[in-house]
């Protein structure tokens, strides 16, 4: 019984009424001038014109900006937004390096790590290169917010040696911060 209703089914499909192999040999611009009336009809319309006006551009729900960024972070009343950097991850974002403390480092790998621990005892263990703390917001005029955090430049024996740039004078040194092992 399946096997009747199957070639039922691949026989039904075999007709060539309707089908695109019926009308082999003429492209899809000719097929469809040739349903429609004629070759008068494959000939584009050149009164078609895109008419835009200036509320066209105007951001809203249905037309966005697709270059500004949907991620900001939500800042207490008067502080700037921050834009989230999802290109730059940061260790301890909420804890500002002050409260940070030294307890642990181990130097005999080839990248040398230090454990910090926060003020609610969580430790997070970092490295040369890695960004941390509490990001500081500049927003020079008419320009977009940058958030400046620290890194860590280098790891010694009882310290953490940080490192900021300040992206909109390079020409001054980096600042440099040292955080020391509490015993």
């Amino acid at each position: 019984m399946t096997t009747f209703v199957g070639v039922i089914v691949w026989a039904s499909g075999c007709s060539d009424e309707g089908s695109p192999q019926a009308d082999r040999g003429m492209g899809a611009p000719a097929a469809a001038a040739a349903a429609v009336g004629g070759a008068a009809a494959a000939k584009p319309s050149a009164d078609l014109k895109l008419v835009l006006r200036d509320e066209d551009f105007v951001e809203s729900e249905r037309n966005r900006d697709p270059f500004r960024s949907l991620a900001v972070s939500t800042g207490k009343v008067g502080e700037p937004t921050v834009p989230i950097d999802p290109q730059r991850p940061v260790v301890m974002p909420d804890t500002a390096v002050e409260e940070m403390k030294l307890i642990a480092v181990i130097l005999g790998l080839s990248r040398p790590k230090a454990m910090l621990t926060a003020p609610d005892g969580v430790g997070y263990v970092v490295q040369r290169g890695d960004y941390l703390g509490k990001p500081k917001v500049l927003q020079a005029t008419g320009s977009v917010p940058m958030t400046l955090n620290w890194r860590v430049d280098r790891i010694r024996e009882h310290e953490v040696v940080l490192t900021r740039q300040d992206p909109t004078d390079a020409s001054h040194t980096p600042m440099s911060r040292i955080i020391t092992m509490v015993d």
